[in-house]
Parts: structure tokens; C-alpha cells; sequence
């Protein structure tokens, strides 16, 4: 496909204010399908279809319920039920089971944050590897840790994208319990101070890591540090 004669045969203008990358790349494409393991009975949100390639591609396997801000591509989609508005105001009005979707860089832990507040299986997304990274490591780490299983399954070069983006992952995560708002918040806290001693951060902890910063503590300390200092409702 010549995606910048599509663009314009479809009076198209990729807009950088809303962060706007297209997936082109088929094989990425059938590869974040697969991974959804989608069956009939799913319903699936995707959430910024754009031209409707992954969009296609889902509904040939399940119900697909799409979320886009830009009715630059209603024309395209209109064969879909598209919701058009903002991801973050909307998803609360929609069932799903699974998500499956290449979000807006720009909203990623917003948008991330609000899909855990929600119940669902799977959920199979491209985002930035900088961000994926971060899934596995660090305080969305260990609040994911607490509610679901993440893995990264693929990286995905920037050049794969039109217009060319940074260089992406697909990451698959399995939800396996409620979203901790408590803590969340208690992570927020402690990592903006991540620089000091755990002494002087919490009020209750171990011995052994009083001394330490909370830069060096391991994700399994962290959340053993929220536990000690939770407040039982």
C-alpha cells in the first residue's frame, strides 16, 4: 500500500497532536491478533482504530468495539461500531473482555491506569518500548504484578509505523486480580522520594532496609513495605 496516496485519496492528515502512528506492518499486525487469542464469544475495545487495518483483522474473530477521537476516519470505519470521543472518558461505558490495541505514546499510563480499574482477561498492546520497559521494572511493575501477568512479546521497529514512531513492544498482560488503588497511591508517594532512606519515607520496615534508599530496593521490598504500612479499611 502507498499510504501516502491512501491518505490523501481518503482526504487524511495524520495529525502529531494526537500522536498519530500507523501500524502497517501486516506480520505485526497478525502477530498482536494471535496473541489475543481471541474466540467468538470475546468482545474486544481498541482503542484509537485509526484506518481500520487491526480493526479488520479482529472482527473477522470477535465483536470489536472501537474507540477513536479523530472523525477524519469515520469514512473507513463505518462498516465498525466506532465510539468516537476520548479513550479515558469512555472506556468506563463499554463491556470488553480483552483489549487489544496500539495506543496513543502520548496517554499511555493514563490510559493504561484506566483499563486496570476495569474487569478483563487479556489485554494485547503496542506501545513504546521506553514504556514497556518500564512494565517489567519499576512501579508499574509492581502494581501490574499485583493484578496481572505482563510480559513483553516482541519488539517493534519505529520504521514499521507511518509516520516512522519510536521504537515499540507488543506487551500481552493477563489480569489475575482486582486494581490496588491504595497502592498506587502509596507507590506514587514512595518513589517521589525515592532518593532517601526508607526510615525517613515509611514508618514501618525491616530492620535490614532502614538504611537503604528507596532506589535500591527490589520490587518484592516495595510491596512488602506496603503491607506492613497499609491501613485496613
Amino acid at each position: 500500500m502507498n499510504i501516502e496516496k491512501f491518505l490523501l485519496d481518503n482526504n487524511i492528515r495524520i495529525t502529531k497532536r494526537l500522536d498519530q502512528h500507523l501500524l502497517l506492518k501486516s506480520e505485526m499486525l497478525e502477530k498482536e491478533v494471535a496473541l489475543a487469542e481471541l474466540k467468538k464469544s470475546d468482545v474486544v475495545i481498541e482503542i484509537g482504530p485509526g484506518i481500520g487495518n487491526l480493526t479488520k483483522l479482529l472482527a473477522e474473530k470477535c465483536r470489536v468495539v472501537a474507540i477513536e477521537k479523530d472523525r477524519q476516519f469515520a469514512a473507513l470505519l463505518e462498516n465498525y461500531n466506532v465510539i468516537y470521543g476520548n479513550a479515558l472518558d469512555l472506556i468506563k461505558t463499554v463491556k470488553f473482555n480483552k483489549i487489544v490495541s496500539n495506543i496513543p505514546y502520548s496517554i499511555s499510563q493514563p490510559l493504561l491506569l484506566e483499563l486496570l480499574r476495569h474487569n478483563w482477561q487479556k489485554a494485547v498492546l503496542i506501545v513504546q518500548k521506553e514504556f514497556a520497559e518500564k512494565l517489567v521494572s519499576g512501579k508499574l511493575a509492581i502494581l501490574l504484578k499485583d493484578c496481572g501477568d505482563v510480559t513483553i512479546e516482541a519488539f517493534v521497529p519505529g520504521d514499521n509505523f507511518y509516520p516512522p514512531a519510536a521504537d515499540s513492544a507488543i506487551v500481552v498482560i493477563d489480569k489475575t486480580g482486582p486494581f490496588d488503588e491504595n497502592l498506587w497511591a502509596f507507590l506514587k508517594v514512595v518513589y517521589r522520594r525515592k532518593n532517601r532512606n526508607v526510615r525517613n519515607v515509611v514508618k514501618k520496615y525491616p530492620a535490614e532496609l532502614g538504611k537503604k534508599k528507596i532506589h535500591q530496593l527490589s520490587n518484592e521490598e516495595i510491596k512488602a513495605l506496603y503491607e506492613m504500612n497499609k491501613v485496613i479499611q
